[in-house]
């Protein structure tokens, strides 16, 4: 097994990495903190690589858990100890504006999530009780050790499925919490191979220090408004850490009131394992724009040679997840797009009118307001 992710990983980083005919930059992107000013009103999306994201608005900043150590799959499943990287945690975030976090959303408590979020904390990159979280109980329990230096804590639980959560949110987002699942890691002669289930049932008195202590749990996907001064949803986002089929991440036939869909960040690895995904949570919200993420080597450091995570994913099937977008999404715009001009081929991720597929490091800037009308793909096979 090993030899053939090396051989991957080779033959990608020997031919390059093509996506729509738009070359994949090599290595991750150095973030500036210019990339964080935005015009009035504009959201700033900012890009750490694997599930990890940073959502700035109205002076606050939301993280969604990223993940820097990537550690090795040897490691992982060896059973030996493991930490956060504190060198790549402070490399990863340099030039963001890390520090003014003030909630963490977790999706699962898989180590590509949840692993570095105690080392976020640990290397004071974010304040002790500056930043609440909100994650699946189980996460939270995981991350037990850590509660006290959190502002506040928000376990999720079965009935808090659709309901906007209720406390530990600032009041310029509203977050609500949609059951999901996770993607077999492999499948073998229709096979499927998962690994690291189970749950935390119990608060954890140290620190997770192990592959196997980073269990899934029961996933969730969220649908995060950005609120205007009103109160009002001035932009739309809905985050699925994991791919997974209906009814997972959605609401079947009940798309949430408001406005559509602006930005549908993916989870590209495992999509070919799951039934219609992206096509019906792109259905179901009427989406605008897809952020194709998740989808490099997160089992190399991200100074490497950027590669698609192995064995479930390589050129052919990141074009393939592109092409479903196009082919619901269209490819001629939906009235969202990134705000900033396109930087010369090899100085940012492929884009296409309706879909980015970021790399490590990319920031993006959105206009926000009311929604120009555009056509339902709510009927769209």
């Amino acid at each position: 097994m090993r030899l053939a992710l090396a051989a991957v990983a080779l033959l990608a980083s020997a031919h390059g990495l093509t996506v729509k005919n738009q070359r994949v930059p090599e290595h991750a992107l150095a973030s500036r903190p210019a990339d964080f000013d935005a015009p009035a009103g504009a959201v700033v999306m900012h890009y750490y690589g694997s599930g990890g994201w940073g959502i700035r608005w109205r002076g606050q900043y939301l993280l969604l858990a990223p993940y820097f150590s990537n550690h090795t799959a040897p490691v992982l499943v060896s059973g030996v100890d493991i930490a956060p990287d504190a060198n790549a945690i402070r490399a990863g975030v340099e030039g963001t504006p890390i520090g003014d976090t003030t909630l963490i959303l977790v999706g699962h408590g898989h180590v590509d999530h949840a692993g570095d979020v105690g080392g976020l904390l640990d290397t004071g990159v974010i304040a002790k009780g500056r930043a609440a979280l909100v994650a699946d109980r189980s996460t939270t329990n995981e991350l037990g050790a850590y509660a006290a230096r959190f502002s506040c804590v928000r376990p999720l639980d079965i009935a808090d499925q659709a309901k906007p959560v209720d406390r530990c949110v600032p009041p310029v987002f509203r977050v609500v919490p949609l059951h999901s699942a996770h993607a077999p890691h492999l499948e073998l002669f229709k096979v499927n191979f998962e690994m690291f289930g189970g749950r935390q049932k119990t608060p954890r008195a140290d620190a997770p220090h192990k592959g196997s202590d980073f269990h899934v749990g029961y996933p969730w996907a969220y649908v995060i408004d950005l609120l205007d001064e009103r109160g009002e949803p001035a932009f739309r986002i809905h985050y699925m850490d994991a791919a997974a089929g209906p009814p997972h991440g959605l609401l079947p036939g009940t798309p949430l009131p408001g406005r559509d869909v602006d930005v549908h960040i993916a989870c590209v690895p495992g999509f070919t394992y799951v039934d219609e995904y992206p096509d019906e949570v792109l259905r179901w919200g009427n989406a605008r724009y897809v952020m194709a993420g998740h989808w490099e080597d997160f089992l190399r450091p991200w100074s490497a040679t950027l590669a698609p995570v192995p064995v479930v994913l390589d050129e052919r099937k990141l074009n393939q997840f592109v092409d479903r977008v196009e082919h619901f999404l269209g490819k001629g715009g939906r009235g969202v797009a990134p705000l900033d001009p396109a930087p010369a081929p090899g100085a940012r991720g492929p884009r296409g009118a309706t879909w980015a597929m970021p790399v490590p490091g990319e920031t993006y800037r959105f206009a926000t307001g009311p929604q120009l009308p555009a056509p339902s793909i709510r009927d769209r096979e």
